[in-house]
Parts: structure tokens; sequence; C-alpha cells
């Protein structure tokens, strides 16, 4: 049975990593406090490209979704960095628009 996910077909390890990032920073204890005091030392250990680790830090929904993020926990960092639901609803509406990214 082939793993999948909604974006790709085999989760990349950059998916896992931005999933971790997100899950821990709104799961465990100081890690929300810690993430924003200083997002990039926060994610200084964590093995992405810096591209994935901007679009963490500038709260870019779109290029996360596209990355393979987890609706659930990009809702969840949405909903903990006080992002409105008009941001984060307009922001997959704009993928809509885009040929083959269609959340």
């Amino acid at each position: 049975m082939a793993q999948s996910n909604w974006r790709q077909d085999m989760p990349t390890p950059e998916a896992y990593w931005m999933n971790r990032v997100l899950f821990d920073v709104h799961h465990k204890g100081d890690h929300l406090e810690r993430y924003r005091q200083s997002p990039d030392d926060y994610m200084k250990d964590i093995p992405l490209p810096p591209e994935m680790k901007a679009a963490i830090r500038d709260n870019d929904i779109a290029a996360m979704y596209l990355a393979g993020v987890n609706p659930y926990l990009l809702r969840a960092h949405c909903l903990g960095l006080r992002i409105s639901e008009k941001v984060f609803v307009e922001s997959l509406r704009a993928l809509a628009g885009q040929e083959g990214t269609a959340p």
C-alpha cells in the first residue's frame, strides 16, 4: 500500500519536519513562547531548507500547505498565533485559483 497525504504520493522528510515543528510549538510546554521569542532560533537545529523555515517563520500558509503540512496542524498554528480565519481561508482560496494546486 502506497503512503500518501493530500499533496504527495509519499510525504517528504521536509513535510515531516514542518509538521513536527508545528506540532511541537503548539503541543509542548514552553515551545510556543520560545518560538514567539525567535522562530529562527527555535528552528536552528531542525533539518529543513531555509525556504521551508522561512515559510513557517513568515506564516506563509499557502507554502506550508503545498509543502505537505497537515491542514489540522496548519489551522492550529494559525489559531495559536492568532492569525485570523479570514487570512487563513483567503490563503487557501488563492491556491484554488492556481491550476493543479487546489486544496
